[in-house]
């Protein structure tokens, strides 16, 4: 009796990516990050506080997610991602439907918004990317932009619900809305699809030392690779969420009204950075992924430019953002295993992605303060603009892989 061929794209493999694209489409990336702009003048407009002010929580939430996402991948290595995600999206759901009551006090409002990275602890990328990390090997690229599509899906959709919700319920109900969702959509469909490996796989690997090949978290860190991908994500996140988090208003004053800004724009951003999972995906197996990731680099500095220049070209500029957004997380958690293999990859994936949003609560904050100061968001759009180009300079110091496609040996 023959036994059934594994094959790398196996059933249970397409399943967990198709439970992480359910998954991210409701998940934090979305809700809390990528359409968070879309709350900020109607907030302001309710509680007359300034856009500084309105801003700063989601440089909270981003600095939360920075303490947060080392302890995603210590959970995440010792728990396994379905437990983790599973306990983690109900979590979720409340902490959104509990921003439904904020009062009008600024610490509070500060306080809820807070809660939501925390509550939402096993729901950001790394967990998701984990669990389909485990089923593929030379079509990695591939299903990681497929699972990270999910960010795509629901940066496209999501906009498009909160436009429709905000004029008729409010910030407040459209907020409700989305942590009823989270509950009763994301969790029965990341139940019944994601998928873990069983023990006696992975014993399997273990004897075959496919799983444990890698670098050790502490030599790692030593390496200027992992040095050079700190900083690179450290400046992305100083620009591109900070760019995210303002386009509404940045729109709204350039002539465009709250609708077309809400609905139109994020969500062309939101459908480019679903294609953008998708084809990055599939051209980094092919193409050496520090250069795709300097090309939507130099996009998004063009972006940048055009913001501050020619706002009526925002359909191009939202494009380009959402190639920006769309590729970052891809090429790190390709790159992640390609430069250190399995053994630390949570530790190393948390590491980096709660770099990037140290980078991000700074942006946020900043850009807000640069157009109060300023009076426009130009002088900010300039600045993103150099800092994007330089972080594209920098990846040309990144080496070749260590860790190719199928190969269990380091690569001299």
């Amino acid at each position: 009796m023959h036994s059934k061929p594994v094959t790398e794209a196996s059933r249970e493999g397409i399943l967990t990516t198709l439970g992480s694209i359910a998954g991210l489409a409701l998940g934090p990336s979305v809700i809390a990050v990528l359409t968070i702009s879309a709350y900020i003048q109607p907030i302001e407009q309710e509680f007359g506080w300034s856009r500084v002010q309105v801003s700063f929580a989601f440089t909270i939430v981003a600095y939360m997610i920075v303490l947060v996402s080392p302890l995603q991948g210590f959970v995440v290595d010792r728990f396994g991602p379905r437990r983790t995600i599973l306990t983690s999206i109900p979590l979720f759901g409340l902490s959104l439907i509990a921003l439904y009551f904020t009062p009008a006090n600024l610490y509070w409002y500060y306080i809820l918004w807070a809660l939501v990275p925390l509550a939402s602890l096993g729901l950001w990328p790394l967990s998701y990317l984990q669990a389909v990390n485990q089923w593929f090997d030379r079509k990695l690229g591939l299903a990681l932009g497929c699972a990270n599509a999910g960010i795509g899906v629901g940066s496209t959709l999501v906009p498009l619900l909160t436009a429709a919700l905000i004029p008729l319920y409010g910030w407040r109900g459209a907020l409700l809305v989305l942590g009823v969702l989270v509950i009763v959509v994301s969790w029965p469909l990341v139940f019944f699809t994601l998928k873990e490996k069983s023990v006696q796989q992975k014993s399997t690997e273990l004897n075959t030392a496919a799983a444990s090949i890698g670098i050790p978290f502490k030599l790692l860190c030593r390496h200027q690779s992992f040095i050079i991908l700190n900083i690179v994500f450290f400046l992305l996140g100083l620009t591109a969420t900070g760019l995210v988090s303002q386009q509404v208003p940045l729109l709204t004053e350039s002539g465009w009204t709250p609708q077309e800004a809400r609905a139109l724009i994020t969500t062309v951003f939101g459908f480019s950075l679903l294609v953008a999972r998708v084809t990055v995906g599939f051209v980094m197996d092919h193409v050496f992924a520090p250069r795709v990731m300097q090309t939507v680099a130099f996009g998004g500095a063009i972006a940048c430019i055009l913001y501050a220049i020619y706002p009526n070209a925002a359909f191009i500029s939202a494009i380009l953002l959402g190639f920006l957004l769309g590729a970052e997380f891809d090429v790190l958690a390709f790159l992640i295993k390609r430069y250190y293999g399995n053994l630390a990859y949570g530790k190393a994936y948390g590491v980096i992605f709660g770099v990037f949003y140290l980078g991000s609560g700074i942006g946020i904050t900043t850009l807000a303060w640069m157009r109060q100061l300023t009076g426009s968001y130009d002088t900010g759009m300039y600045a993103s603009a150099a800092i994007l180009v330089s972080s594209a300079f920098l990846l040309l110091m990144l080496p070749q892989y260590k860790f190719n496609a199928g190969n269990t040996e380091q690569q001299e």
